[in-house]
């Protein structure tokens, strides 16, 4: 569109803003730009020595009648399940109905049992509607005791930072990759799902900003 309204001569000022605008989103799209952003927000796994495990819910997929677990929240789930056939405890599944729908923690519960877990072992939080909710909920359903947090690699910086204002001991494990990077030449094409990655590290990084600006604030009130 730049190139055309350069052609037929257009106002300069409206060939600038379409060429800033498609540059915009051609550098979001990459997966070299997710890579670097990915940078910022990784953190390297910890031991797993929590007496339970904290699965994070990531979203559930509804269509007409049917309900199943979103991508990241069965990744969370199967590393979840990872870490509880090495050392079977107690696994706390947290999230409630985000939008309409019924609360993640339900369905995290039952394929958790579909896939062999004991329901006994199973503590579900249904409340939690973000991420300090499943922080302050947790913390009410089990106590300040030793955890070993899962959630996506891009959400867990974030997730630690609440997660450690409430528990003592807070291990980690992440869930998946924060992006398939291979620096191929597809890497520095623009594709739906690297503009769908630019924008989940994205939320992330203003989640990030936003907590750190709310704890600075609290610091300077005295609380």
């Amino acid at each position: 569109m730049s190139l055309w309204a350069l052609v037929r001569k257009r106002p300069k000022r409206f060939v600038i803003f379409t060429f800033v605008v498609g540059l915009v989103i051609y550098v979001s799209s990459m997966g070299i730009t997710s890579y670097i952003l990915s940078k910022l927000i990784a953190v390297e796994d910890s031991e797993d020595r929590g007496e339970f495990i904290v699965v994070l819910g990531g979203g559930v997929d509804v269509f007409e009648n049917r309900v199943e677990l979103g991508k990241h929240t069965t990744r969370r789930i199967v590393k979840a399940l990872e870490l509880y056939k090495k050392h079977p405890r107690k696994i706390v599944v947290t999230g409630g109905v985000v939008t309409k729908g019924i609360p993640e923690a339900n369905v995290m519960a039952q394929v958790l049992v579909e896939l062999g877990v004991n329901p006994s072992d199973i503590l579900v939080e249904r409340n939690a509607r973000n991420t300090a909710e499943n922080a302050r909920y947790t913390f009410e359903l089990i106590g300040n005791r030793p955890i070993t947090l899962v959630t996506s690699v891009t959400h867990m910086r974030r997730a630690l930072k609440l997660f450690k204002e409430k528990f003592d001991r807070v291990y980690h494990v992440s869930a998946d990759l924060p992006v398939d990077f291979r620096n191929s030449y597809l890497d520095y094409v623009p594709t739906g799902e690297g503009c769908y990655t630019f924008g989940t590290l994205t939320h992330e990084l203003i989640g990030l900003l936003k907590e750190e600006l709310s704890t600075r604030l609290r610091l300077s009130r005295g609380f």
